[in-house]
């Protein structure tokens, strides 16, 4: 368990400190195509789609370290006419383990995703890239959040047991 815990605290510093300097990067990145278009009049030739990747690996490892908090946005209306506390959490367990399904699923269906783009040889259309390097963050992501979707399950069920 301790060794879980270490892990955990590692991927929660690693997730922080990368996502701030994805964004840094990406700040950087725009700001020197602002520059280069508009004031010395020269494109700087494909890195326009870069910005949009790191994007996308920022709100991945967000959505994990949401889920890792497990503070995304929930629907609570029901809770106001749920007034037991049991049920409560037994609705709450519920639905998180029907979220850790889904994620299982996604997987799936992330890894077919990205199996196919290497498959076909697929390339980013400015950069050159292959796609399947680009798409792998939604595999990357979704692991995350099934695990972390996964321990809110059982620590839903385990409060339940002690109510």
């Amino acid at each position: 368990m301790k060794f879980l815990r270490k892990l955990d605290k590692g991927f929660a510093a690693f997730a922080k400190y990368f996502t701030g300097a994805l964004v840094l990067l990406m700040v950087a990145i725009v700001c020197a195509m602002v520059f280069s278009r508009y004031v010395l009049r020269v494109n700087l030739g494909g890195f326009e789609e870069l910005p949009a990747y790191i994007l996308c690996w920022c709100v991945w490892l967000g959505a994990i370290m949401i889920a890792r908090s497990d503070e995304h946005m929930k629907v609570e209306m029901l809770f106001m006419l749920v007034k037991n506390e049991k049920a409560q959490v037994l609705i709450k367990a519920l639905t998180s383990l029907l979220s850790t399904v889904v994620l299982a699923y996604f997987i799936t269906r992330s890894g077919r995703f990205v199996s196919s783009a290497f498959t076909h040889s697929d390339i980013t259309p400015a950069l050159g890239w292959p796609s399947w390097a680009v798409y792998i963050v939604s595999i990357v992501g979704s692991v995350g959040m099934t695990i972390y979707t996964a321990v809110n399950t059982v620590k839903y069920f385990r409060r339940l047991k002690d109510l």
